[in-house]
């Protein structure tokens, strides 16, 4: 009696630990959904800081937009670009 028991315990047990193999499989393929436009984290290039992207003060230098927390950081950005 103990012997049926202990096999419909392990087997429960593997049923489960396989379908948990399962669900991680399936989800290991599928990229993450992006963030929303102005949730987008950017990076600050001057100081480093992340700032949502709807926050952010946008530069355009060289065709290239650039984002910063602050005006000064922008202004550093600049001044450093020309020297």
């Amino acid at each position: 009696m103990y012997r049926l028991f202990l096999i419909i315990g392990l087997l429960v047990l593997l049923f489960v630990l396989l379908k948990s193999i399962y669900r991680s499989s399936k989800q290991v393929g599928r990229p993450a959904p992006p963030p929303l436009d102005g949730d987008q984290m950017v990076q600050d290039p001057v100081c480093g800081v992340f700032v949502p992207r709807k926050t952010a003060i946008v530069q355009q230098v060289g065709g290239i937009s650039n984002c910063f927390c602050s005006q000064e950081c922008a202004a550093k950005f600049e001044e450093q670009r020309t020297s």
